[in-house]
């Protein structure tokens, strides 16, 4: 593909991505939200895990569409080494007894699951000799993924299955947001506080060259609403398709559909989640109750000043 094809297809795709972002939108004041990750201190498998689903409706979650949610609409998901994982509701930034709500409700669910099946979920960001335990899901998207990671990069399938995160998401409300959130977010990537430690930034730098710690380039304060997004564009099409050793943009359908399911294979250090739609900063390691609520504090306070 020329260069002039491509960089077409680029702000074709970006200006379709910016006018989504805003017609999904809210009005409204500004949310906050987080993934929150353990990891199980020794290795599952499928038949584990097909236990833990049966069981989660007695920790009160109900299957919805592929993932397990409660009442206050907090939701669970599993990744490939077995991990848990909690996606909160959106909070506002005042949300405090809110979250200690849902805090506690992972502290319980977790103590109900070490009680029923002897797993003890812990908060690491790294544990090592995981590369090659069992693959704990069996959706054709990781079984993808795990076969990629085996032979793209040196350390992705211990990125799978032997790591564990904070993902803290900021809504995007309108247009005008998207350039301060965006740098916010950035520099928060290579902060103490949320920088991933070093075991697991050299398993991430070590993990798929082409989708993982990506730059994005000359975004500044200066830079408009559209020059972010097409920058997204851009990492997303240069990045390989997860099943094939060529970039999204060399494909014969590019169409806008099968691009939006590319971008959530993507593994920036900051994120478009398009469900928001928010910015998500995926660094962080995860880390105890009392570590993850400093953390959410200053994460709100940061973005609260735009």
């Amino acid at each position: 593909m020329n260069p002039d094809i491509l960089n077409k297809l680029i702000h074709t795709h970006a200006d379709k991505l910016l006018n989504l972002i805003l017609n999904k939108a809210p009005s409204g004041p500004r949310t906050y939200g987080f993934e929150y990750e353990f990891i199980p201190s020794a290795p599952l498998n499928l038949d584990i895990m097909e236990k833990l689903h049966s069981f989660l409706p007695e920790c009160g979650f109900s299957m919805n569409n592929g993932s397990f949610i409660n009442s206050s609409g907090v939701y669970i998901t599993f990744e490939p080494g077995g991990q848990i994982e909690y996606h909160s509701s959106p909070l506002l930034p005042d949300d405090h007894d809110k979250l200690d709500r849902i805090l506690l409700m992972i502290e319980q669910t977790n103590f109900n699951i070490k009680q029923k099946f002897g797993i003890d979920y812990i908060t690491t960001g790294y544990i090592p000799n995981r590369e090659d335990s069992s693959l704990c899901l069996t959706e054709q998207r990781y079984i993808e993924l795990h076969k990629r990671l085996s032979e793209s990069g040196t350390r992705g399938r211990e990125m799978m299955k032997g790591t564990a995160s904070i993902h803290f998401h900021v809504l995007i409300r309108f247009a005008e947001e998207i350039v301060p959130l965006f740098l916010n977010l950035c520099a928060m990537t290579k902060s103490d506080d949320f920088k991933m430690k070093a075991k697991r930034r050299e398993i991430w730098n070590n993990t798929d060259p082409c989708r993982c710690g990506l730059p994005f380039k000359d975004i500044d304060k200066n830079s408009s609403p559209e020059q972010v997004i097409r920058e997204i564009v851009r990492v997303t099409v240069s990045a390989d398709m997860l099943d094939e050793k060529n970039p999204f943009f060399k494909k014969q359908e590019t169409d806008f559909d099968k691009f939006l399911y590319h971008l959530t294979t993507i593994f920036t250090d900051v994120r478009l989640n398009i469900k928001g739609p928010t910015f998500e900063i995926r660094t962080p390691d995860s880390t105890s109750i009392i570590g993850f609520k400093k953390l959410w504090a200053k994460f709100i306070s940061i973005n609260e000043q735009i």
